[in-house]
């Protein structure tokens, strides 16, 4: 938890009236009822996070920020060890430095719309933005009640291997609740390059047409639910049905 406070020398930083040392609203925004305010998003991401913002608001100004991106385990991501939590090619080195320009840029601004996303850190920047706005909404009209936001997630999910090496390969995209797209294929890697059974011209005409044709009723069906038998002999049926178990999985709601 990084909270972020306009104390100190934070507070001098966003002074806008220089005769009276007070820290105003723009006259030409909405005024915004004290309170906190919590807005998180409805899924985990393609990561494994949900994103959780909590935003203070005093004298109608965003006095304190706090995000918080949290796993299927109930971890904060700022508590789990791994990779993810560093970018030496970037000039934001590594999450904490992340959150805190991120806090920085919303309590300079007190304006969403004028938050860069980060690159490197696109997709944390952008849905900390939307929550930004979301919970801006909120506090104009003084809703205290927690919301959840609809997200555009993508994920790519990789099945096991069968006994002649393909792996089944889907990528699903959400627009909040709704499947938009879905495309499935096979791939095998061989001499070090990754090639497709939908591009091999012995067998693409026939498989071709049956991947068409089962991510075409998953997105007219809304579901991930397999339209084959669970001990589907077909190695390309199954797979599928295992790479829907595997995004169900990954697409579960926080």
């Amino acid at each position: 938890m990084i909270p972020l406070l306009l104390t100190g020398c934070a507070e001098k930083e966003l002074i806008n009236d220089p005769a009276t040392g007070s820290i105003l609203p723009d006259e030409n925004s909405e005024s915004l009822v004290d309170g906190q305010y919590s807005a998180a998003t409805k899924y985990y991401d393609s990561r494994g996070y949900a994103q959780q913002l909590n935003i203070l608001i005093k004298n109608g100004i965003i006095t304190r920020v706090n995000l918080k991106e949290i796993d299927k385990n109930k971890a904060d991501r700022l508590s789990v060890e791994g990779s993810d939590k560093t970018w030496p090619n970037l000039a934001v080195a590594n999450l904490s430095t992340l959150y805190l320009r991120l806090y920085n840029e919303l309590m300079l601004s007190q304006n969403p719309d004028e938050i860069d996303a980060i690159s490197g850190a696109t997709q944390t920047s952008e849905r900390y933005i939307n929550l930004s706005a979301a919970i801006l909404d909120l506090a104009k009209k003084g809703d205290h009640e927690p919301i959840k936001i609809d997200t555009l997630d993508t994920y790519s999910i990789t099945s096991t291997a069968d006994h002649d090496g393909y792996q089944g390969l889907l990528q699903a995209t959400f627009n909040g609740p709704t499947l938009v797209s879905l495309n499935y294929d096979e791939i095998i890697t061989e001499d070090g390059k990754s090639k497709r059974k939908s591009t091999d011209s012995s067998v693409s005409t026939e498989f071709n047409a049956l991947f068409d044709t089962i991510t075409e009723t998953a997105i007219s069906t809304q579901t991930l639910e397999s339209p084959f038998p669970i001990n589907e002999a077909s190695p390309e049926k199954a797979k599928y049905g295992e790479c829907l178990r595997l995004l169900r999985e990954a697409r579960a709601p926080f």
